[in-house]
């Protein structure tokens, strides 16, 4: 997030929160639960069947999971790791796929088959983008929003030539105000609405907060206990 006195930003950039709304809750609503409110607003405006997402264990993989099957939305989802596997059954997701093991490949062209997804959201890039994309049924669309691997892509030239497959990019800076003032209050307002319930599909766990005086302990603690939660700094706190 970000903290000034003043600043100046363009108004389709302005969220107003109710009074009595947590701080705590406030400042984790915007990047995780509006990027996922983008996918699935541009999953609907696709006219897709089914959609994949990797990196499904993250924070915002734990928010997409939920979204989906509030909207009833097909989704496959990838993981690195056993644990992973458990933590998004407990959630009640379905077509967990384990990226690490030797069967992965035939277990993605299993739930392919099944399910038909034309569009792909990939944190990760490098190897799995292609090994996905190229798995998919013809016109599938790979949206790309992070870079998790650090590596290059590797595709098929075929397969986006002669079937008409699409590798692009989504960026929460620019699906925002491609909306119409309808669209974003329909977007903002769920998110809101969901937290003010207590935050089941949107919220964010809290690990420990800061003044802004400590913000160096505040980021040894965010880097040695990423998984643990949030850690925030209240600037006006001593």
């Amino acid at each position: 997030g970000t903290w000034r006195q003043y600043i100046v930003l363009n108004h389709q950039m302005v969220f107003q929160y109710p009074d009595d709304m947590d701080f705590d809750l406030i400042c984790s609503t915007i990047v995780n639960p509006l990027t996922v409110c983008g996918f699935i607003d541009t999953y609907n405006k696709g006219g897709h069947k089914a959609m994949i997402h990797d990196a499904a264990c993250s924070a915002l993989g734990k928010m997409l999971v939920k979204t989906c099957k509030k909207h009833s939305i097909p989704l496959i989802n990838i993981v690195r790791r056993a644990e992973q596997v458990k933590t998004l059954e407990e959630l009640g997701a379905e077509n967990i796929l384990n990226s690490s093991l030797e069967t992965f490949e035939n277990d993605l062209k299993e739930a392919i088959a099944k399910l038909q997804p034309t569009i792909f959201f990939d944190a990760i890039g490098g190897k799995i983008t292609g090994q996905v994309l190229n798995l998919m049924p013809e016109k599938s669309t790979a949206y790309v929003y992070g870079l998790l691997s650090g590596e290059e892509f590797s595709f098929s030239c075929g397969g986006i030539i002669f079937s008409q497959k699409t590798l692009t990019s989504f960026w929460l800076s620019v699906w925002l105000p491609s909306l119409t003032a309808e669209e974003r209050t329909k977007w903002v307002s769920e998110v809101i609405g969901d937290l003010q319930t207590g935050g089941e599909v949107f919220g964010s766990k809290v690990y420990k907060t800061f003044p802004l005086s400590k913000f160096k302990d505040a980021m040894k603690e965010a880097l040695d206990h990423a998984s643990e939660g949030k850690v925030i700094l209240k600037p006006h706190e001593e």
